[in-house]
C-alpha cells in the first residue's frame, strides 16, 4: 500500500498513549533496508501522525479486537472488530461468522456479538468488510465483500471466549474411571450432541488412538452423580472425514446434560459403560425436567 496523506496533531482519546517512535527517515519503500528511526522522543502528542494509506487490498485477513483507545482486548471482553484496519459491517453477519472470526483469532469461539455505534473512535476508520457469510467455524469456509453499503452503525462488536488450549479427550466409567468406552469428556467436560455423528465418533477415537472403525455413541444421563458436577465443554462438533484435524466445534454451548456423548470406541461388543448398540434398562434411566432451552428446572415450574 502507498501513503496518500498524511496529518498530525493529537486526538484526545489517544493522549494516554506513550510515544514510542521518533525521526522516521526512509530512502525508499522498504521499512526493514530503507529507514532509521529513533525510539527516544523530543516530541509532544500534537506531532502524532495520522496516516491513510491506498493500494491493493492486503490478501491475508487480519482481525483485531480494540477498544475505544485502540488497544487490544482479550479473552470475554467486548471490542470493536477491525479488518485490516477497518471495521466490519454486519450485514449478512451471524454467531457462525463470529465463531469462526474468534477462532482465527486464537479465541475458542465467540460468546456474543452485536453491532452499532458505542466507541467515537469507530468514525476514524474506513469500513473494510461486509456481507460476511460462513459455512462453518473456519474462516476459510466464508465469504465476504471488500466494498460496503454501510454505516458505522452497523460496525460490529464481538465478545471471543478463552484462547484455544490443547484438545484432551478422555472416556470414563461410571467410577470416574478412564475406560475404552463410557461418558465422553473434552478437557475434562462433557461433549453436547449436536450436529454429532458416527464420522465424529470415529474421529475421536482415532484422537484416542483407540479403534474406531466401528465406534458407536448415544446421549442421556447414565452417570448423574458425576455428569451434573461437569462443565459441558464442547458443542456442535461436525467431522468431514474420521480426522480430528477435519472438525469444526465451538466451546460455548447451548444444551444440557441430558445431551452429554456417550462414546464405544471397541471393535467388538465388549463396554465399560452402558452398550451403546442397546436401549438403556430401567436401571440406567434417568429423568430430568428441563425448560424450553434444554436447562433443568426445579420444584413447582411448569415443564
Amino acid at each position: 500500500s502507498s501513503g496518500i496523506n498524511a496529518e498530525y496533531g493529537a486526538y484526545n482519546r489517544y493522549i494516554s498513549l506513550s510515544i514510542n517512535l521518533d525521526d522516521v527517515s526512509c530512502r525508499g519503500n522498504d521499512w526493514n533496508e530503507d529507514c532509521s528511526f529513533n525510539l527516544n522522543h523530543n516530541c509532544g502528542h500534537s506531532e502524532d501522525v495520522q496516516l491513510i494509506c491506498e493500494g491493493e487490498e492486503v490478501e491475508s485477513a487480519e482481525f483485531r479486537l480494540v477498544d475505544d483507545y485502540g488497544n487490544s482486548v482479550g479473552d470475554n471482553e467486548r471490542g470493536l472488530l477491525l479488518y485490516n484496519g477497518g471495521t466490519v459491517c454486519d450485514d449478512h453477519f451471524d454467531q457462525t461468522a463470529a465463531n469462526a472470526i474468534c477462532i482465527e483469532m486464537g479465541f475458542s469461539g465467540a460468546v456474543t456479538w452485536a453491532s452499532g455505534s458505542y466507541f467515537e473512535s469507530q468514525y476514524e476508520f474506513m469500513i473494510r468488510l461486509d456481507e460476511v457469510h460462513c459455512e462453518s467455524n473456519l474462516w476459510e469456509s466464508c465469504t465476504w465483500r471488500t466494498d460496503h453499503d454501510c454505516s458505522h452503525n452497523e460496525d460490529v462488536f464481538l465478545t471471543c471466549s478463552s484462547p484455544v488450549t490443547t484438545q484432551s479427550f478422555r472416556l470414563i466409567n461410571e467410577e470416574g474411571q478412564s475406560a475404552r468406552s463410557g461418558l465422553l469428556l473434552y478437557n475434562d467436560g462433557t461433549v453436547c450432541d449436536d450436529w454429532f455423528n458416527s464420522t465424529a465418533a470415529q474421529a475421536i477415537c482415532q484422537e484416542l488412538e483407540l479403534p474406531g472403525g466401528n465406534a458407536t455413541y448415544y446421549s442421556g444421563v447414565y452417570y448423574e452423580n458425576i455428569q451434573s458436577d461437569l462443565e459441558i465443554t464442547l458443542d456442535d462438533v461436525k467431522c468431514r472425514s474420521a480426522s480430528w484435524s477435519s472438525c469444526d466445534y465451538i466451546e460455548t454451548n447451548n444444551c444440557g446434560h441430558h445431551e452429554d456423548i456417550f462414546l464405544s470406541c471397541n471393535d467388538d461388543s465388549s463396554t465399560d459403560g452402558p452398550d451403546p448398540t442397546e436401549p438403556p434398562t430401567q436401571s440406567q434411566l434417568a429423568f430430568q425436567l428441563i425448560n424450553e432451552n434444554g436447562n433443568p428446572v426445579g420444584a413447582n415450574v411448569e415443564a
